[in-house]
């Protein structure tokens, strides 16, 4: 199997052992393909906190221009993870 950063970045969002399953190899076998890419560690746990936020800010009815702002820098961290 040949694991390439777009099919790892389309699992960011759940949990290392569950991407695992999904991909059909180990959870280390993806660590290890994940530190030669120079992903430090699987950031789902830094993705969680991040959509989270995004989720509450977006329910609201009318975002105040800071809100917007905010937003927009989760969303631009989101795409640096």
């Amino acid at each position: 199997i040949q694991v390439t950063a777009q099919v790892l970045q389309q699992h960011f969002a759940m949990p290392l052992n569950d991407a695992a399953r999904h991909l059909g190899i180990c959870a280390t076998a993806i660590k290890k393909v994940c530190r030669k890419m120079g992903i430090r560690q699987w950031p789902f746990q830094r993705l969680k906190p991040i959509e989270r936020r995004l989720c509450k800010l977006k329910l609201m009815a009318r975002p105040a221009p800071d809100m917007v702002a905010e937003i927009e820098s989760l969303e631009a961290k989101k795409q640096a993870l």
